[in-house]
């Protein structure tokens, strides 16, 4: 598998956002109309290793865009996870498979759901609004 890159666009304080998908193509997809729109973007395809990341990152991420459906771990259960150690962390949940009811039974604190297939300007318009929260 490819390794993703991260990418740094000089962002205003506050501008970091962490894209999740165990779908490189789609890591890649997101994190480049996102540091197009003048956010820095932390790509993952492993939702653990963004465990590791929000621990350590300096600064921190303001939102966390992830898959629900991954190997490794669910969308939700990353949200969940990321939010204990990170509980400013706004977040955006996109999936393919399921639909925005899950968020409502589920106790991962979810800002924002997508549906697959989006398009660029609905995921930068749900990240810029969740940046102004």
């Amino acid at each position: 598998m490819k390794k993703l890159k991260s990418v740094r666009v000089k962002p205003a304080s506050g501008r970091l956002v962490f894209v999740v998908d165990d779908n490189a193509m789609l890591v890649e997809f997101a994190a480049t109309f996102l540091q197009a729109a003048g956010y820095a973007v932390k790509p993952f395809s492993n939702p653990k290793a963004v465990l590791a990341a929000m621990r350590d990152s300096k600064p921190k991420p303001v939102v966390l865009v992830t898959d629900y459906e991954m190997a490794e771990m669910n969308g939700l259960d990353l949200i969940r996870s990321s939010l204990k150690i990170h509980p400013a962390l706004k977040t955006v949940l996109v999936s393919g498979t399921v639909d925005g009811s899950i968020t409502l039974t589920h106790t991962a604190k979810v800002h924002c759901f997508l549906g697959k297939p989006y398009e660029p300007a609905q995921s930068k318009k749900a990240v810029a609004e969740l940046m102004r929260m």
